[in-house]
C-alpha cells in the first residue's frame, strides 16, 4: 500500500501557470473596469432622465384628470414641480435637487419652464432638456403634442 502512494505522482499547477494566469486576468480587467464605470455611470444618469420624465408624465395627468394647470421649472441644480401656470403664480410647489455628478447642460424651453393647461395633455410649449455627467448626454424632448421620450447624445 505504501508503495502505490510512492509511485503516484501529485498533480497541480505550477507556479508559471498561476502567474500567467493572474497577468491575463489584469490585463482583461484593465480593459473591462473603464467600460464598466462608464456604463454604471450612464445607468445612474438615465435613471435620472426617467425619474424627471416620471414627474413630467405625473403633471400632465394631473392637468387632465384634475383639470387644473400643473408645470415644471428647470434651474441649474433642480426643477420645480408646480400647481398653475408658471411658478411665480403656483398654489404649491415641490423642489427636486439633481443628483451629484449630475449637471443640466441646455434648456430650451421658454423661460426654462412650461406648464400642461387646464384639462390637456399637451403642453404650453415644446422643447428639449440635456443632461450631462461629464460622459454621457440625455436629452428629454417634450413635443407640441405632449408626447415624452428621451435619447442619449
Amino acid at each position: 500500500m505504501h508503495r502505490n502512494l510512492i509511485n503516484k505522482k501529485l498533480k497541480g499547477f505550477s507556479l508559471f501557470e498561476i502567474v500567467l494566469t493572474i497577468g491575463i486576468l489584469l490585463i482583461i480587467s484593465t480593459f473591462v473596469f473603464p467600460i464598466t464605470i462608464q456604463k454604471v455611470q450612464e445607468t445612474k444618469l438615465e435613471t435620472y432622465v426617467k425619474q424627471l420624465i416620471t414627474d413630467i408624465y405625473y403633471q400632465q395627468q394631473q392637468s387632465f384628470y384634475k383639470n387644473s394647470s400643473h408645470g415644471l421649472s428647470i434651474s441649474p441644480n433642480g426643477y420645480t414641480i408646480f400647481d398653475g401656470e408658471s411658478l411665480s403664480t403656483s398654489t404649491e410647489s415641490s423642489y427636486k435637487d439633481y443628483p451629484p455628478r449630475i449637471q443640466l447642460f441646455s434648456v430650451t424651453f421658454p423661460d426654462n419652464e412650461f406648464y400642461f393647461p387646464n384639462g390637456d395633455f399637451r403642453p404650453s410649449s415644446s422643447g428639449e432638456v440635456t443632461f450631462t455627467d461629464g460622459l454621457n448626454y440625455f436629452t428629454v424632448n417634450i413635443n407640441k403634442e405632449g408626447l415624452i421620450d428621451y435619447d442619449i447624445i
